[in-house]
């Protein structure tokens, strides 16, 4: 057996292990850290995207947009989401959650497309997602609240990584996630 201790500045972590087949990778520590941190999704202004020269939001939706089993968005994310596209920025839903009936009705409520079980931090979601909005990854973002799949995932594709305070503070492995991404939780260009 070899063991082999990773660069000072990589990190050894399971991409995903659902989707990644429980492959142990070393990731660059900075793809871990999100560019800006903000306390809610109702905080991301399309003036604050405009100065970062954002056209496109990816949207997660667990602990970002709404806690992990509401069957839809609160009112206030779905007139936050109309704002945003009366200000011109397209929305796309990129979730991680396995059931299409949900992902869809956020999709519909929001008035933009989705793809359910994307699989973050892969590649392959994203660029599907950026596709159908015809955008180049410099001008789009990512929302969402997970470090080791949205802004890992957001930062490998090119795109800006914009992290917000989960939702899902009630679950009962929370305390264990967030000592694990604490390094992580403020910006790093």
């Amino acid at each position: 057996m070899v063991v082999r201790v990773p660069a000072a500045d990589t990190l050894l972590i399971d991409c995903y292990a659902a989707a990644a087949g429980f492959i142990l990778r070393e990731v660059p520590m900075a793809l871990l850290h999100p560019h800006r941190v903000f306390k809610t999704a109702l905080d991301v202004t399309a003036e604050a995207l405009g100065t970062m020269g954002v056209r496109a939001l990816l949207l997660d939706i667990d602990g970002t947009l709404a806690e992990k089993h509401a069957p839809e968005p609160p009112p206030a994310i779905i007139a936050w989401a109309e704002g945003l596209k009366k200000n011109g920025i397209s929305l796309f839903i990129l979730s991680n959650n396995r059931h299409p009936q949900r992902v869809r009705r956020f999709g519909e409520l929001l008035g933009c497309g989705f793809i359910y079980l994307a699989r973050k931090p892969r590649k392959k979601g994203f660029a599907r997602a950026l596709d159908a909005l015809g955008c180049a990854p410099g001008q789009a973002a990512l929302l969402g609240d997970q470090i080791f799949t949205d802004m890992l995932g957001a930062r490998r594709c090119g795109l800006y990584a914009l992290r917000v305070e989960s939702l899902d503070t009630g679950l009962w492995y929370f305390g264990l996630r967030r000592f694990f991404k604490k390094p992580f939780l403020q910006p790093k260009e």
